[in-house]
């Protein structure tokens, strides 16, 4: 009963709590791989990843037949910087499990994030060898992303053949995301987008909530970040890091330039880490008694010297050590505020793409969150205006060091615009910065298909095969 919710608690994202329920459970039962398993998964969300590791570990020594803690242990590896441990791991459930394709599935992923795109795709095709099972709809959308296929070979059958062997409706949503992009290669825009608008009504039915909810929280951000708590910031706080942070829409090209800036001597990366909001807001909501951004109005000294060590203990876990570690979850930029009054010396580099562009982007892509915003251009249209409401807030605090990158300029002038950016955060310019694509650091965002090719403009006007039906449907959002 005790695991049960503790499982249920997991799933609803209600950390803490499931939390209390495992650990309930370990003093009963120290050796219990469920409540182990638990735990482990726990410190992964948060990215607690040394004590991922020792939990997964366990608990895969008491569950030596399960699948899932062995995956999820790959993934606390890859946390640590220990690509070679994940590895091993992968390969010895796929040898464990040889004729179920989850195995396959993961060590293709690993495969893929690590820029082995023949391995992966060699193991993704023995994936799908194996027969009709869940995971099948996502094996055949990665091998449709690979693109390698063409009008006579492809995957059309096998995925309308998945539609009418499943009523999951993410699985059919992962099935028409995939069909979408095989007929948007084989150059039917039209079965293409009529798919892509299939995808999105179907995700959008298991959003939770409507991007207008929103409001007040943004409308809150810009009330609390004042001038008068800005100026109050101890402008002498150094350090031997300076935080980087990119920031933006998604979509906008934030892993094109991480992995431009991540082979310069001087930088490294965090990845997209959500360590300001589960470790920073976190601390400062439990200290204060207030959500944020109301617990801006009760900040001490003590309050932010402590929430600044919170963080500066995860610049630290960044690989390899370097003075300028960067952070690219877009939606940091809700919180440059906070950030700058624990870092004032932080820098934020706001990347921005042409709206039609952006848009068709997150609308011709799977998100595994159930974001309005991902899978709705109505609702899209409202978070961009927040999104620019917000910025053009920041913008008006000259102390806040933000610079604003066009992508379109980037993939036009890689070079000047990479020099000017890096004379902005302290650097000098580099040329193994354009090299990014030859070397085999982990990506695991959407990107992760197309970043093994040396910069080009091939996504900045590709929306326009579309602008017609895309721009209709944008109109008829307005109109909603």
């Amino acid at each position: 009963m005790l695991l049960k919710k503790a499982n249920q608690l997991l799933a609803e994202n209600k950390l803490k709590d499931a939390e209390f329920y495992y650990k309930t459970i370990l003093k009963a039962d120290a050796d219990n791989g469920e409540a182990l398993f638990g735990l482990g998964r726990i410190a992964l969300r948060l990215e607690r990843n040394d004590d991922a590791v020792y939990l997964l570990q366990k608990a895969c020594e008491r569950l030596p037949y399960m699948l899932e803690p062995l995956h999820a242990l790959a993934d606390a590896f890859n946390n640590v910087n220990s690509p070679n441990d994940a590895l091993k791991v992968l390969e010895y459930a796929k040898n464990l499990a040889s004729n179920n394709p989850d195995p396959h599935y993961y060590l293709a992923q690993h495969y893929l994030t690590y820029g082995e795109l023949d391995k992966a795709h060699t193991t993704f095709s023995h994936a799908l060898s194996l027969g009709v099972y869940p995971v099948t709809a996502y094996i055949l959308l990665e091998l449709v992303q690979l693109g390698r296929f063409d009008k006579e070979h492809n995957y059309l059958s096998n995925l309308h053949h998945l539609l009418t062997q499943t009523n999951n409706l993410r699985l059919k949503m992962v099935c028409y995301y995939a069909l979408a992009k095989s007929y948007d290669k084989l150059e039917d825009t039209e079965q293409a987008f009529n798919y892509f608008v299939l995808a999105n009504q179907l995700q959008r039915k298991l959003s939770e909530f409507d991007t207008q909810a929103l409001t007040t929280f943004y409308d809150d951000i810009i009330k609390y970040n004042t001038a008068a708590l800005l100026s109050s910031a101890n402008k002498s706080v150094k350090g031997g890091i300076t935080p980087l942070f990119i920031i933006g829409m998604p979509r906008s090209g934030s892993t094109l330039l991480e992995q431009m800036l991540v082979n310069h001597s001087q930088c490294s990366s965090m990845g997209e880490s959500i360590s300001i909001s589960s470790d920073v807001m976190a601390f400062l909501e439990q200290k204060t008694g207030f959500s944020y951004p109301l617990c801006l109005n009760h900040l001490t000294h003590e309050l932010i010297n402590k929430a600044r060590d919170l963080y500066i203990a995860k610049l630290k876990t960044a690989s390899p050590s370097r003075p300028f570690v960067i952070n690219k979850l877009p939606s940091n930029y809700q919180a440059i505020g906070l950030i700058y009054m624990l870092f004032p010396h932080a820098k934020f580099i706001n990347l921005t793409r042409d709206f039609n562009a952006t848009a068709f982007s997150v609308f011709t892509n799977y998100f595994a969150e159930n974001e309005p915003y991902f899978c709705s251009l109505t609702e899209f249209k409202q978070y961009h205006s927040l999104y620019e409401k917000l910025m053009a807030h920041w913008q008006t605090f000259p102390a806040l060091q933000i610079y604003n990158l066009s992508y379109e300029q980037l993939v036009t002038d890689p070079k000047g615009q990479l020099t000017a950016l890096l004379r902005f955060i302290g650097c000098s310019f580099e040329e193994k910065c354009l090299a990014f694509y030859k070397q085999k650091i982990a990506v695991t965002t959407l990107s992760k298909h197309a970043i093994r090719e040396p910069v080009n403009q091939h996504n900045v006007d590709k929306w326009q095969r579309y602008k017609t039906p895309l721009l209709k449907l944008l109109a008829q959002s307005q109109t909603n």
